[in-house]
């Protein structure tokens, strides 16, 4: 499943950025949370854990790797923003492009941190 998540995860940064090039904001932000909500989850597997919720799921990651010093505190306050962020598109129809590159590039920073620290950990990652 590991594996599998963190698939997922590139699959949704590359459809934010293809989301972006066609300046298809809203989608753009949604993918972005997604492929960082992917990667996280793919951390949640490779402990042993499940997420039962997108909270559960920040505060695992926090509790697990970034109080334990495995990971960066920006990989929760990233992921925090852009679930802000994605809510506020999706539910709330706000978005523009600042927002939207700006999601990207947190995506795709919390892919890079996400697939090294799986690469020491012997998981296989999708090359970028």
């Amino acid at each position: 499943m590991v594996e599998k998540e963190l698939a997922e995860a590139k699959r949704d940064l590359d459809s934010a950025k293809n989301s972006l090039c066609d300046s298809d904001f809203k989608w753009t932000i949604i993918k972005a949370y997604y492929s960082m909500f992917h990667a996280c989850k793919s951390l949640l597997f490779s402990a042993g854990y499940v997420e039962k919720s997108h909270e559960c799921l920040i505060a695992a990651i926090e509790e697990l790797f970034v109080d334990r010093g495995l990971l960066p505190p920006a990989i929760v306050s990233d992921l925090r923003r852009v679930k802000t962020a994605r809510e506020a598109a999706d539910y709330g129809l706000t978005y523009g492009k600042a927002s939207a590159n700006g999601t990207v590039r947190e995506a795709e920073q919390i892919f890079d941190i996400v697939s090294g620290y799986l690469t020491g950990e012997g998981f296989e990652t999708p090359s970028p």
